[in-house]
């Protein structure tokens, strides 16, 4: 019992300095007028549910063999540091997936009748402090392969209730204001409260017309659970919400 009861204890410190370390590392930023990264900014006003998705999807050459496109997604597997995954495949193209407690894996070829198209998505429940060097390790792979897309980050996460128009307004503003970012455009597009944004902080960026948008905020409310999900995502959002 009393070795039981110091283990607690020591899982209990080891959290308060976890969190202590991540809380001195905002409070730092903040005294020196720095702009934070995604995972930061989401995590200061964001703090139920939350994960993170990292995803990338761009066109394949046409003359790539079979055996190149197996190695190209085992290669992406073991830079991500996959090692227990799977591959299966059939008429519609060449799956890899793992799943674990702390997230999933899914890189596949698939085939379509504009071509054929990588498509990279990993979903981190746990461990989402490490979102940004995931997001290098994928890059990384995309250019070795000559594949030239985005890659997208997106941290979820939610908070109690329904929230007002205002609140949305002043969280997402919060945000902006920790990433630099100056808002392009807000409104509602259907149940959804969005906000696209241009932040000199992040490094990639999408053209929508003649704006530059790097940062995209949906909020959106769930009546089964009672909260409302809020979602961060560089430089866009691919997906419905």
């Amino acid at each position: 019992m009393v070795k039981i009861y110091r283990f607690q204890r020591l899982m209990i410190a080891a959290a308060v300095i976890i969190w202590a370390v991540f809380a001195g590392r905002l409070v730092y930023k903040g005294i020196k007028g720095e702009t934070m990264d995604v995972v930061d900014t989401f995590c200061e006003n964001v703090y139920y549910d939350i994960s993170a998705d990292i995803s990338a999807t761009g066109k394949l050459d046409n003359g790539m063999s079979d055996t190149a496109k197996k190695l190209m997604m085992t290669q992406m597997a073991k830079t991500l540091g996959l090692n227990r995954y799977n591959i299966t495949e059939d008429e519609t193209g060449i799956y890899l997936t793992q799943q674990s407690v702390n997230g999933s894996a899914d890189i596949s070829i698939k085939k379509s009748s504009t071509g054929e198209y990588f498509i990279t998505d990993i979903e981190l429940y746990k461990g989402f402090e490490s979102t940004s060097d995931y997001e290098k390790l994928m890059k990384q792979v995309l250019e070795e392969y000559g594949i030239d897309t985005h890659v997208t980050v997106s941290m979820k996460g939610s908070i109690a209730g329904d929230m007002s128009q205002y609140d949305k307004s002043e969280v997402s503003g919060k945000m902006l204001k920790m990433l630099g970012a100056k808002t392009v455009t807000t409104g509602q597009i259907q149940d959804s409260y969005v906000v696209y944004a241009y932040a000199k902080s992040v490094k990639d960026s999408v053209s929508i017309g003649k704006n530059k948008i790097n940062v995209n905020i949906t909020m959106n409310y769930d009546e089964t659970r009672g909260v409302t999900d809020i979602q961060l995502s560089t430089p866009i959002y691919n997906e419905d919400f």
